[in-house]
């Protein structure tokens, strides 16, 4: 889940000085880690160091934190599962923020909806897998399509994530969020704007937790159609190598970017150690020891052969942060 930065992704950025080091230890002790490598913390296995990734773990820890880095002018950005995510080579100028152990609970309201619906509420940090598990397991209706996303709730929000011809947009009927200006705020179903791979959320905001309705149902029907459903994804997805899921968003008109990319002869394309999947056009694999740099390669030949063929203009769906090496940029 990305924020924006507290500066522009274009203007040169601050080094981390020791005074602020020292602060980012006082107020944070072992939840801070220094030019951590972002390799570590995203499923493709690929990006350069952070300046600082922190770990927060409640909504004042949050609060406090994007406080001083706007204060100081440091960009910032919430890492979620980083299942979404493709970092730079140059790393990440700036504040990562891990949401920690106050962020991962599961919680159902006890108290039996007018219409016999059951909500749920699950903190942003907790994995979109786990929750459609607890759904599964308590009989719960709602979810099974994110039994395959591998991301958490708050950036399976962010992204209007989806599967199937399902996305979180139809069962989420809260958002709580940090808005820039340190205020924390809920907003109903009818103020949540989402579109296909989209919410629209107010710049600097941070999503805090999402609350879920949910229909009681029978739990072997249920079981069934989420084996139905995993047996699918393991056989049209190539999750046997790292990557950051579906490259592209499906363009309009009801075609898949797959097929365009499979159309235009693309399938086994390499550069370096990544390659356009052979078995699902739309994933860019890192099959050995890829660096940013090789993926955005083939983001690029991809969209270009694309429109050169079909003029369709593939958007990425992937978040691309960070700086190129020796590059001044922040994120």
């Amino acid at each position: 889940m990305m924020v924006e930065p507290a500066k522009r992704a274009n203007e040169q950025t601050i080094n981390m000085n020791k005074a602020d080091k020292k602060w980012l230890t006082d107020h944070f002790g072992s939840q801070v880690a220094f030019d951590e490598p972002m390799y570590r913390h995203t499923t493709f296995g690929i990006g350069g160091p952070a300046d600082a990734l922190i770990t927060v773990r409640t909504d004042d820890q949050v609060k406090d934190l994007v406080n001083w880095a706007q204060e100081k002018g440091y960009a910032y950005l919430i890492l979620g599962a980083g299942s979404n995510l493709l970092v730079r080579d140059g790393g990440i100028r700036g504040i990562v923020l891990n949401l920690g152990n106050g962020f991962k609970s599961i919680d159902q309201r006890s108290e039996a909806s007018p219409n016999g619906s059951v909500h749920v509420t699950a903190g942003a940090g907790v994995m979109v897998q786990q929750l459609a598990r607890y759904a599964l397991d308590q009989g719960l209706a709602g979810l099974n399509f994110a039994l395959g996303i591998p991301g958490t709730v708050g950036g399976a929000l962010r992204m209007n994530a989806g599967a199937r011809d399902t996305c979180m947009a139809d069962t989420t009927i809260a958002i709580s969020f940090l808005k820039q200006n340190g205020e924390v705020v809920t907003l109903g179903k009818e103020q949540l704007c989402f579109s296909y791979r989209r919410f629209d959320l107010e710049q600097g905001s941070i999503i805090l937790r999402g609350e879920f309705q949910l229909k009681r149902t029978d739990r072997e029907t249920l079981q069934r159609e989420a084996v139905r459903m995993q047996k699918k994804r393991r056989s049209s997805q190539p999750l046997a190598f790292p990557s950051a899921g579906s490259t592209f968003r499906n363009p309009a008109g009801g075609i898949y970017a797959a097929e365009l990319i499979d159309r235009a002869g693309l399938k086994g394309l390499r550069k370096g150690g990544a390659e356009v999947s052979t078995k699902h056009a739309n994933f860019i694999l890192n099959k050995e020891h890829a660096s940013a740099s090789d993926v955005l390669v083939l983001i690029e030949q991809v969209r270009a052969t694309v429109f050169e063929r079909f003029e369709v203009n593939l958007e990425p769906e992937v978040m691309i942060v960070g700086r190129e090496t020796g590059s001044k940029k922040s994120l």
